[in-house]
């Protein structure tokens, strides 16, 4: 029973540096995703925003435009 632990645990020290990079290579393309999904979502309010702007300053020639006749 503790030759296989022994094994598992030489075997982990020896590959730690490895394990640590496929481990950070893991949590960086979570990070990606996460970003991406992010960005994708503030994009999308920010068109939103600019389109309510739009129809607001429309809105308001419109009303200058009423109030110097």
């Amino acid at each position: 029973m503790c030759k296989p632990v022994s094994e598992y645990l030489g075997l982990m020290r020896l590959y730690t540096r490895e394990i640590i990079t496929f481990g950070g290579f893991c949590l960086m393309c979570f990070v990606y995703g996460d970003f991406k999904a992010l960005a994708r979502e503030q994009s999308a309010t920010a068109a939103q925003t600019v389109e309510v702007l739009r129809s607001m300053d429309t809105r308001l020639m419109n009303i200058e435009h009423a109030s110097c006749k």
